[in-house]
């Protein structure tokens, strides 16, 4: 089915269970941020391993294994911020939800990404891989890299990550119950974000729990309260920017034609 017909069914789902329970909605928040850690900590296990014998090599297996990620939270339902940043955009562009009201939704869906976030890093760094990252591996070199870019890099690249995350969310919502079809959807687009090391919110999230309870704040470099939080913001604005304003705002105009012509 096309994203016309599909996305007011998944937002009236999305601001229904917000509205009137907002309990089972930011579990299905947490479990987003569950999913995204389970496989961020795989992902850079995975690439730690062939750097050894591929060195270079190891953020293509991080973007590959990444990108089924966003397939389990599709599939299971799970609530991602950074999707819901499209589908508040598109919805108030519609007039299926309120603008704030919208807003609202995103910040709610944030703050329990987070707190999923933290739970599954913190499990993880109890776990035998947890406890034995290395400290010059590829988690501490990627989050590194992360806190060390400017601002206004950042922001470009927080941007351009939700352009593709929210590319993945409209053919994984035009793909219906077709399930493979979302598959390909996701594995085809994901891995160019997560290769290039662009900014995503959630999985920043991710990386700094990960690599603030496996090897410690001190054993990375830029690894400060007010570094990770400018960080986390700025980047948040920057997704909100490319997945609501971009994709959601621009097919929402798109969409509102009185020909056939919609996507």
């Amino acid at each position: 089915m096309s994203f016309y017909e599909a996305a007011p069914h998944a937002i009236k789902n999305k601001v229904d269970l917000f509205t009137q329970e907002p309990a089972r909605f930011a579990t299905r928040a947490v479990l987003a941020g569950v999913y995204l850690g389970i496989m961020t900590a795989f992902a850079a296990s995975t690439a730690q391993l062939l750097d050894v014998y591929a060195p270079g090599w190891g953020k293509y297996a991080f973007g590959g294994i990444f990108a089924s990620t966003l397939y389990i939270i599709i599939v299971l339902q799970g609530e991602l911020a950074t999707g819901d940043m499209m589908f508040m955009t598109y919805g108030a562009v519609h007039k299926k939800n309120d603008p704030w009201r919208g807003f609202l939704l995103v910040v709610f869906v944030t703050f329990f990404n987070l707190l999923g976030a933290v739970a599954i890093s913190w499990l993880i760094s109890k776990t035998t891989m947890g406890q034995h990252v290395e400290p010059d591996g590829f988690l501490h070199d990627l989050l590194m890299s992360k806190l060390q870019k400017g601002s206004g890099t950042l922001f470009v690249e927080a941007i351009l990550a939700n352009i593709v995350v929210n590319i993945a969310f409209m053919l994984a919502t035009q793909a219906g119950k077709d399930y493979s079809a979302k598959l390909w959807g996701v594995i085809l687009i994901i891995p160019s974000f997560a290769t290039m090391s662009y900014e995503h919110s959630i999985a920043n999230f991710i990386l700094t729990c990960l690599g603030g309870f496996t090897l410690g704040a001190d054993a990375i470099e830029g690894f400060t309260a007010w570094n990770v939080m400018r960080n986390w913001v700025i980047v948040w604005l920057g997704n909100f920017v490319g997945g609501g304003f971009i994709m959601g705002g621009i097919y929402g105009w798109l969409n509102l034609t009185k020909t056939d012509y919609k996507d």
